[in-house]
Formats: C-alpha cells, sequence, structure tokens
C-alpha cells in the first residue's frame, strides 16, 4: 500500500465516498481482491484514495466517477497505477428465489 501521509500532504482536490458504494463496482471491474481488501482501510487510507480518485478523474480520458475511484483504489493498494481488469462493469445475474 501507498503511504497515505504522502498522498494528503500533496492534495489540491479529493473525491469523497462512502467504501461500502464501491464494493460491488470494484467487484464489476473484475477487481476482487480490491473490493474483499477495501472495507479493511483506515479513514486515512480511505481519504488518500480520495485524493488519487480524483487525478483519475480529471485526467484527459476523464472516466466516470466511480471508476476513478475504483482506479485510485487499486492504485493505493498495488502501489501503481494500471488499468482497472475489466473495461466496463459486468454485475452478477442474480437467481431469483424459487428457481431450480
Amino acid at each position: 500500500m501507498l503511504d497515505a501521509s504522502k498522498i494528503l500532504a500533496g492534495a489540491r482536490s479529493t473525491v469523497n465516498f462512502d467504501p461500502a458504494d464501491l464494493v460491488r463496482e470494484l467487484a464489476a471491474y473484475g477487481e476482487t481482491d480490491a473490493s474483499d481488501r477495501l472495507m479493511h482501510l483506515d479513514q486515512q487510507a480511505i481519504a488518500a484514495i480520495g485524493v488519487l480518485a480524483s487525478r483519475h478523474y480529471s485526467a484527459p480520458d476523464s472516466p466516470i466517477l466511480d471508476k476513478a475511484i475504483c482506479l485510485g483504489i487499486v492504485e493505493f493498494l498495488e502501489e501503481r497505477a494500471r488499468p482497472l481488469k475489466r473495461k466496463r462493469r459486468l454485475y452478477p445475474k442474480s437467481r431469483a428465489t424459487g428457481e431450480a
């Protein structure tokens, strides 16, 4: 993981988010390891991810906000920026109750 205090020290802008809201999005982008680890991070780490997400969101290719936050999470956890495993989200299909 990156050092949250170093990221926060150079912050110009940030994105605020609720980690619980991003678990499903990370899984949909194929980042299951990151989705498992996200809920165990402290508030300083979440704030640092918000700074990284802001940088991704203001990049020339300007991804949607959820994707920018997912990119920030992966970058924070893996200590380097990289594309997400999936370009598009793929949500698991829910099974209706009572089906055989």
